[in-house]
């Protein structure tokens, strides 16, 4: 049994879906704080004047991710969607995507998770990645910090194979893992380079600028990672 972890961020980039498909388990972690220096409510895309940065405002930037609630007074989904519609309005296929995505942002969740969520699950099924998600907060009390957190997460999914993104790397304690019969595996993913409007490419965008644009072959640009258990 192959698990990742992650925190349940703002239309991901394409690396998020990587380690989802690479995964027979993927776990939402939205019982932990909310960090502000997380990118869970924010994101890139690339308009024709270059990255540009949607973030969506917070009623509440403390407490777990699950409980947090988006600003209502600032017009930003509309806002979002005017700059997703500036910037991929003439990509090739902005007809065949943008009516799955326009609905979350003409009536948007209030719970930051639950929205970042909806479109989760609209990504992944234009990639065809049928990964079963599980939230953290549906497992039985999991306690812990960090990387204590991680296992005992795994432990009680029944975890053979941890497959973490490198940034984890400060705090993975490889003999814990070890200790608890868990294979720790980082993630080898090389962000892609494919077709991209306005000029010379941007890497590290959310994963819509890749659908707007390749459509339907965007899965091919998000191999999966080979694991043996």
């Amino acid at each position: 049994m192959i698990i990742s972890i992650h925190q349940p961020n703002y239309i991901p980039w394409s690396g998020y879906f990587h380690k989802m498909l690479s995964s027979d388990l993927f776990v939402i972690l939205d019982d932990v704080d909310l960090s502000r220096r997380a990118i869970t409510n924010k994101n890139k895309i690339k308009s024709p004047d270059g990255p540009r940065l949607l973030s969506v405002p917070l009623a509440n930037k403390s407490g777990k991710i699950k409980d947090v609630t988006t600003f209502d007074d600032d017009n930003w989904p509309q806002k979002h969607w005017g700059s997703i519609q500036r910037s991929y309005a003439r990509a090739p296929f902005w007809k065949q995507y943008q009516h799955l995505f326009w609905p979350i942002y003409e009536n948007p969740n209030k719970k930051l998770a639950d929205l970042n969520l909806q479109l989760i699950e609209i990504i992944r099924t234009v990639l065809e990645i049928k990964t079963p998600i599980i939230r953290s907060s549906e497992i039985e009390v999991i306690t812990g910090h960090k990387g204590e957190k991680i296992i005992n997460i795994c432990k009680a999914l029944n975890a053979t194979v941890y497959l973490s993104g490198t940034g984890a790397k400060t705090y993975n304690d490889e003999k814990e893992f070890e200790k608890n019969q868990i294979r720790l595996v980082y993630q080898e993913f090389e962000p892609p380079v494919y077709p991209q409007l306005w000029g010379e490419f941007i890497p590290n965008l959310s994963v819509i600028d890749l659908l707007f644009n390749c459509g339907p072959k965007s899965k091919e640009f998000i191999p999966k990672q080979v694991i043996y258990e």
